[in-house]
């Protein structure tokens, strides 16, 4: 995606996605439910068209509005705030009392995200740079600021140049703003969850939501560009939190048979408030302001919503088979590399084959960027394929070293299950 300033428009066991941790501990509570997988494969599918339709060009009017609809996937990465806040917190309440909790906890986190995306940096800003095609001028900006990438603040650095720049003439790497927010998360929330009893981690949740809301809110009244209300972190723990709360009130008494009806409620609300956003702003637009403040808590709390009701005892089978499908499954298995290669691989596709050359090869602009969007999408499947099996999973195996059972997980009494 094409991001020119700050107002511009901007994830079983070890296969699991940072975006989508893994749960690694036996109980019901924290049981790995694969359906969660294929909310993550689709979660990953609406980022991929939401980038691949922004990257070719639209002329004729009948096809900018079918181009108009895959532009909601960028509540992709809002699907993936409310997994991870599910995920992670449920880990960290599983755990709680058990030997080396953070050491344990960090040590898988650290084996699932940092090999690959270290390799993935070290790739670009220290080898691509050896052949003169690559080294650019554009190229040299980004490595004059890539302390910002390697320490997981790219958001924050948006904010502080005022502009979204992590973009050359043949990389974009402006993505990586929502992994940064994962990894800040993943720093802070475990203290909380830690320190905090049942009660106060509810209400910590719930002062989340509510003021993360408002002050994107309190920042579009102010005047402020639409980054300014997209990219910071403060302004998107909505999503983190309401996960968080699903995950801490599924392992309260009755669990998610005691949500089902109240999530129901929830979920057709804010599936007809969400589209009836659309109708009013024309369209869930990024570039809308009011779609940000509103259009992020109103899909957060639809995937929240969604995971009650696909975590229930018994799920309604329609939706839990759409979600388990093998290849949405698949898709939520090898996410994080389809998340970190995809955005990168689009300039360079554009040069070697043109999406204009397609168009004119087949005579028609709708289906020759379908055939672009298609090409980049499979390239990005094919290296997400190449990381995983040939160096991601190697480094997942030592997570045997830092398993949560080998060392006695709590029981469900002391977790407050039964």
């Amino acid at each position: 995606m094409t991001h020119d300033s700050l107002g511009a428009t901007p994830r079983q066991d070890e296969t699991q996605s940072p975006l989508i941790p893994d749960p690694g501990i036996p109980g019901r509570a924290s049981r790995h439910n694969p359906a969660l997988d294929g909310m993550r494969g689709v979660a990953i599918l609406l980022v991929l068209l939401f980038h691949g339709f922004l990257s070719v060009a639209w002329k004729i009017p009948s096809n900018v509005s079918f181009a108009m609809w895959p532009n909601i996937g960028w509540l992709g990465v809002d699907i993936f705030f409310v997994l991870s806040g599910f995920l992670i917190t449920g880990i960290l309440l599983d755990t709680r009392n058990s030997p080396r909790h953070f050491r344990n906890f960090y040590a898988r986190r650290f084996l699932r995200i940092i090999p690959v995306y270290y390799l993935f940096l070290a790739v670009i800003f220290l080898v691509l740079p050896l052949f003169g095609m690559f080294n650019t001028e554009g190229l040299k900006v980004i490595q004059h600021r890539q302390a910002w990438l390697w320490t997981h603040l790219t958001n924050i650095g948006f904010v502080y140049y005022h502009k979204v720049w992590v973009q050359a003439d043949w990389l974009d790497l402006n993505h990586l703003w929502s992994l940064a927010i994962e990894e800040q998360f993943y720093v802070l929330w475990p203290l909380l969850v830690y320190f905090l009893n049942r009660r106060w981690l509810k209400v910590t949740c719930l002062a989340f939501i509510v003021l993360s809301t408002a002050l994107r809110f309190t920042l579009w009244q102010m005047g402020q560009p639409v980054g300014a209300l997209y990219f910071p972190t403060p302004c998107r723990l909505d999503g983190l939190a309401m996960g968080s709360l699903v995950a801490v009130l599924v392992r309260e008494k009755g669990g998610s048979a005691a949500l089902i009806a109240p999530a129901r409620v929830l979920c057709a609300m804010a599936f007809i408030l969400l589209i009836s956003l659309g109708l009013l702003r024309g369209g869930i637009m990024l570039a809308d302001k009011p779609t940000v403040v509103f259009g992020v808590s109103l899909a957060s709390l639809l995937t929240a919503s969604l995971i009650v009701i696909i975590n229930q005892p018994r799920p309604g089978r329609l939706l839990v088979r759409a979600l388990n499908n093998s290849f949405l499954r698949a898709t939520g298995k090898f996410s994080y590399g389809l998340y970190l290669f995809h955005n990168p691989l689009i300039a360079p596709i554009q040069k070697l084959i043109p999406s204009t050359s397609i168009v004119k090869a087949v005579g028609s602009e709708l289906f020759g960027n379908v055939i672009f969007i298609g090409i980049y999408i499979a390239a990005s499947y094919a290296l997400a394929l190449l990381s995983w099996y040939a160096y991601e999973r190697h480094w997942l195996k030592l997570k045997t070293r830092f398993d949560y059972r080998s060392e006695g997980s709590p029981s469900r009494r002391v977790l407050g299950l039964v």
